[in-house]
């Protein structure tokens, strides 16, 4: 299932800073949306988000960050101090945005419209990412009390590629990092695709 095009260009969210705005500014570009957070075992794919930001933005491609403390409490900063961390260890450029919530009733329209997508999603393979998905599932069921559902953020630094008409159409898991070939094949991909 595809996300209806209104479904994500119509949302609304704030910048980090607490400016109201929406994706609609957006449209026509390849995006990459990841929830992350300053204090997870991923957090270092900041630096492969940067570069991947850097590389293929002048072709029309934006890495979008939304900042999450749903999983172990790992983004607790406030907004100063997540920028602060971001730009002074990682060098961020591309837009970061006010911290969402993904998991429960409250969750963020976005993620509600992005999960609803259903895409499966890509890991990295091998051992440790076997682990990973059991450590997933684990935490997963013990803070929902079920087993995630195909297309669920399932932890910090899932990654949803956005086309240009604004439908998911790749979703990587929190151990796939941005600079895996997977990726970069994807985004190389829509960035080919004219709107």
């Amino acid at each position: 299932m595809v996300v209806n095009v209104v479904a994500i260009y119509d949302v609304k969210v704030k910048t980090l800073e607490g400016r109201s705005t929406d994706l609609a500014k957006y449209r026509g570009k390849v995006l990459l949306i990841v929830n992350v957070a300053s204090h997870c075992g991923f957090t270092h794919q900041y630096r492969s988000l940067q570069a991947l930001h850097a590389t293929y933005r002048s072709r029309g491609f934006c890495v979008l960050g939304f900042p999450c403390n749903d999983f172990l409490g790992q983004e607790p900063g406030s907004p100063a101090e997540i920028r602060d961390f971001c730009e002074s260890n990682y060098g961020i450029r591309f837009d970061l945005f006010e911290k969402v919530r993904i998991r429960g009733g409250d969750a963020h329209p976005l993620y509600q419209a992005l999960e609803d997508s259903a895409l499966t999603a890509v890991s990295q393979g091998g051992i440790k990412s076997k682990l990973f998905r059991v450590f997933r599932f684990l935490m997963f069921l013990g803070s929902e009390g079920r087993m995630p559902k195909g297309g669920e953020v399932e932890w910090n630094f899932h990654k949803f590629l956005i086309d240009r008409k604004g439908n998911p159409m790749a979703h990587f898991a929190s151990d796939c990092d941005p600079l895996d070939p997977n990726v970069i094949a994807c985004v190389e991909r829509e960035l080919r695709e004219k709107t």
